[in-house]
Formats: structure tokens, sequence, C-alpha cells
């Protein structure tokens, strides 16, 4: 494989920054989205039984005031606990999904485009990324050597 001209360096280094620019910016957005669904229904799936459950304790004199108030607390840290579950994963879904229908097609529409390569894109994102960014998870790393 030859190698890349200052030119096409340069030209895959704004690219790369313009990928990761996008991908954060799309992950936001998305991920926003992702974790507010999320969290109303996980909160809502528990917190709906929980309820019956009190009500029909509290009808039959089976718990005072406190009793429903202590179980109320319970359920509401467990519900939430349970909605803060589902909405990273529906999270880390979102971000993975965006990468797969908006990002990856435009990284393979560029590199046709400009006579590249996916492994000279992975090369220079790799040197260039750093550790935290987004599309550093989907760059594919070469094989190590014995």
């Amino acid at each position: 494989m030859p190698d890349l001209t200052p030119e096409q360096r340069t030209l895959l280094a704004e690219a790369i920054k313009d990928f990761n620019d996008k991908l954060v910016t799309y992950s936001i957005n998305l991920s926003a989205q992702a974790f507010n669904n999320a969290f109303r229904l996980g909160c809502g799936i528990l917190s709906i039984p929980v309820l019956v459950i009190l009500g029909i304790a509290w009808a039959q004199e089976k718990l005072d005031f406190s009793g429903v108030f202590v179980f109320s607390c319970a359920g509401s840290v467990i519900s939430t606990a349970f909605a803060s579950l589902i909405s990273s994963r529906a999270k880390q879904i979102a971000i993975r999904d965006n990468y797969s229908q908006d990002i990856n097609p435009e990284i393979v529409q560029f590199l046709a485009d400009n006579h590249l390569t996916r492994r000279q894109f992975d090369e220079v994102a790799d040197d260039q990324l750093s550790a935290d960014a987004p599309l550093r998870a989907y760059l594919i790393k070469p094989a190590s050597s014995l």
C-alpha cells in the first residue's frame, strides 16, 4: 500500500475531524431523545404496579400512611434505577445506529471519491483522534503481529 501524500493526509485529517464532530452532534441529539423516552418508559413501567399494590394494601388497611410513604420511596428509587439502566442502553443503541446509518456511509463515500482505503483512514484517525473520541470506537484495528 503506497504511503499518503501530505495533501491526502491533510484531507483525511480534516474529514476525520468533521466525521467525529458530526458523530458527537448527532449522538447528543439522538441520545438525549432516547434517554428521555426510555426514562419515562422505565419509570412508568415500574411505577404503575407499585402504585396499584400500595393502593390495594392501603384499601385493605394493611399499611398505614408511614408504610405507604416508605414503600412509595423505595418504589421510586427502584423505578428510577431501572429507568436509568434502560436509558443508558438506549443511548448506546442510538449512537451505534447513528454511526451505522449516517456516518459510516458518508465515510465510505468520501473514501471512494478520494481513492483512499479504509485502512488509510483508520490509521490516520488512530493517530489524530483523542482517546475519548466517539469515532475511535468504530476504527478497524489491524491485527497485531507476533
